[in-house]
């Protein structure tokens, strides 16, 4: 079963005044729901007018307080779908080191 909890949110006005938006979610996933097991994972939506583009990191840590971290520095520097995936990894490498 997977839960969505929004995180933050970023709206980006284009030259041509068309407004992009991002949301940032944490993904909770229940692997084992009997032992209450828990991973989390990144989520990113993009919206402009009638288009939706996902991207998703699959599960990245049984730590919640480290996956939201990282989204928050997502959000924070304005991370867009094209580069999620190669600076989640840096971000897991960094945790790991």
């Amino acid at each position: 079963m997977e839960k969505l909890f929004l995180e933050g949110t970023k709206r980006i006005l284009l030259e041509d005044n068309k407004e992009l938006v991002f949301d940032y979610y944490l993904v909770e996933e229940c692997r084992n729901c009997q032992n209450n097991v828990k991973l989390y994972g990144i989520k990113i939506f993009q919206h402009m007018r009638d288009h939706l583009l996902v991207e998703y990191s699959e599960p990245i840590s049984d730590s919640k307080e480290i996956v939201e971290d990282m989204i928050h520095k997502l959000w924070k520097n304005e991370v867009t779908l094209v580069t999620m995936l190669e600076i989640v990894d840096d971000l897991v490498t960094d945790c790991t080191l």
